[in-house]
């Protein structure tokens, strides 16, 4: 029989605390109704210099939102100024592929004369005749390329590899040493 008054008791509390809900919310109400108009508080309102300077940043961050940035890198990224290891080798490797280096020249005892010249990345064979990146080779000479250009003639040596930067060389151990043969 206590089971039966005790669910009675938790349906009036719970409609009790909604009216209490209702009423305070009522009169929280009222109070924000009757906020003056000229409020205690208007020596604390903004300026118009400093309602410009608000303005003008608006502008801003609507101008930045519709602008197109046309650049290769993302100009949001932060370390633009510190070159990781990755930049570093990139910048060396675009370095090396795009100088015409000569690489090596082959003059057989009775034969043809060879001369093997790296440009974009890509290494190529020539023989004289040959119509060169830069004009028509002339001669090949035991480490230098003799070629024809603007009716001048120029040579190109044999050139190495320039080395990498000291950051991003490698030390490597006898197991993992790599051969360029």
């Amino acid at each position: 029989m206590d089971q039966k008054y005790l669910k009675d008791f938790v349906i009036a509390m719970v409609v009790i605390l909604l009216i209490a809900f209702a009423i305070k919310d009522y009169y929280l109400f009222q109070k924000v109704e009757k906020v003056p108009f000229e409020s205690e508080y208007k020596k604390l309102a903004l300026g118009d210099q400093l309602l410009d300077q608000i303005q003008d940043i608006e502008n801003s961050i609507s101008d930045r939102k519709s602008f197109v940035f046309k650049v290769d890198k993302d100009p949001l990224e932060q370390n633009l100024i510190v070159r990781t290891k990755k930049d570093l080798e990139e910048e060396w490797r675009e370095k090396v592929e795009s100088m015409v280096r000569l690489q090596s020249t082959i003059i057989p005892a009775n034969g043809t004369e060879m001369a093997a010249v790296s440009y974009e990345g890509k290494t190529k064979i020539y023989k004289i005749g040959d119509d060169f990146i830069y004009g028509k080779v002339v001669d090949i000479l035991e480490g230098e390329l003799i070629y024809a250009f603007d009716g001048k003639r120029r040579s190109l040596t044999l050139e190495r590899i320039p080395p990498k930067p000291a950051e991003i060389q490698k030390t490597k151990s006898k197991k993992e040493r790599e051969y360029n043969w």
